[in-house]
């Protein structure tokens, strides 16, 4: 017989997976999602269901708004990756203008907390590039994962130009400390930015 927690992961991640279908049956949308919000849907985090679905919708509507504006051309190029309605920024523009109007946009979505604009000025990564910042990003998942002191539901990371960025909640000092020494010690990273919070932070109650 399944325990409850089981139980309720199952249930949350059934719940947030037909929503999610959803949202991309009935509205062009649902392409803005992303294949990287679907999967973080499946994964049924260790957060209320409200709190997950959320962030979703928030990861939509500032996907979309940055679509509608005068990003089409760029916009394949950025990431977006939030927790918590903070919303972490990621990937290349053209020039500084373009990165501010981004921060704009974003900042104009009802629900937005915090906004940690990384974007760089730059052309678009080669296919290199962009294999190695897959590496990093599933190699630090994997070791997470393996970590039993780390819950690593509790954490998003994303890897751009070899910087590694992880955003999300340590329930201690000691399992934020493991965290980012196995973010330090993944192959190929050059610099690590640590926007993760400890649990009993202050801010995440404003």
């Amino acid at each position: 017989m399944l325990s409850p927690s089981i139980l309720k992961t199952l249930t949350t991640a059934f719940i947030l997976g037909v929503l999610a279908h959803f949202l991309q049956g009935c509205s062009p949308t649902g392409t803005v999602l992303g294949a990287g919000a679907r999967t973080g849907l499946a994964l049924a985090e260790d957060r209320p269901v409200e709190e997950i679905w959320g962030d979703t919708l928030l990861k939509v509507t500032i996907n979309k708004k940055l679509l509608e504006s005068s990003f089409r051309e760029t916009f394949w190029s950025l990431n977006t990756t939030i927790f918590e309605g903070r919303v972490l920024i990621t990937g290349n523009v053209k020039n500084t203008t373009l990165r501010d109007q981004v921060n704009q946009i974003v900042w104009g979505v009802k629900g937005v907390r915090e906004v940690l604009n990384e974007i760089e000025i730059q052309e678009t990564n080669n296919v290199t590039q962009i294999a190695r910042d897959k590496f990093i990003k599933t190699s630090l998942q994997a070791r997470l994962l393996g970590d039993k002191i780390v819950s690593d539901i509790n954490y998003k990371m994303v890897a751009h130009n070899n910087v590694l960025y992880i955003i999300g909640v340590a329930q201690s000092q000691d399992e934020l400390e493991k965290v980012v020494a196995h973010a330090r010690a993944i192959r190929y990273v050059k610099r690590f930015v640590n926007y993760i919070w400890l649990a009993d932070n202050p801010s995440r109650s404003r």
